[in-house]
């Protein structure tokens, strides 16, 4: 069973990489929107902060490595926003946000690591990459993401309830104690 889940990570992943490649950067130019970052978000939202730091650090390095800019930058900010979306997700889910909350969410939080790569990449030095550039795509960013988001979180959703990979989150009660939800 674990090696059929690892297996399926490993095939999303690398279709994500190939769509994001083939479909979405050609036909988003020139915002340059990011499905891996999307889906990053998405499964930190679901999954918790682990999975979706793990995950954000394979996909984000396995991208950075087919990049032309120093490779870890893309799996540093989406190690952070998978950890980040595993974190506040869970507040979100509980509070019961359905797929346009949680597409909101993952779409603020996904053009927030695409402005993070970007200033990094400014930083460093890395041809083409400014400032200026991160600030002006930031809206375009999230406003693509999010209606991106719109279809990848019923699919995300689906998926990873099928793979069993959902974990229990803490939840308060009334009283502010806090408990395992199921």
């Amino acid at each position: 069973m674990t090696i059929s889940r690892i297996a399926a990570a490993f095939a999303a992943i690398i279709t994500a990489l190939l769509l994001q490649a083939s479909l979405i950067g050609p036909l988003t130019f020139p915002v340059p929107v990011s499905m891996p970052a999307l889906i990053v978000t998405i499964v930190g939202v679901y999954a918790g902060p682990g999975v979706g730091l793990g995950l954000g650090f394979v996909i984000g390095l396995l991208a950075d490595l087919g990049a032309a800019h120093p490779a870890g930058v893309q799996a540093l900010c989406w190690m952070g926003a998978g950890l980040v979306a595993g974190t506040v997700g869970g507040l979100a889910t509980e509070r019961g946000y359905g797929t346009r909350g949680v597409a909101g969410l993952a779409a603020a939080l996904a053009a927030g690591a695409s402005f993070a790569v970007t200033m990094l990449l400014a930083i460093l030095g890395s041809h083409g990459a400014t400032a200026w550039l991160a600030l002006r795509d930031l809206i375009p960013v999230g406003l693509t993401d999010a209606l991106l988001g719109l279809v990848l979180v019923p699919l995300i959703r689906a998926l990873l309830r099928a793979q069993g990979v959902r974990v229990p989150r803490p939840g308060a009660d009334v009283i502010g104690r806090v408990h395992v939800s199921h």
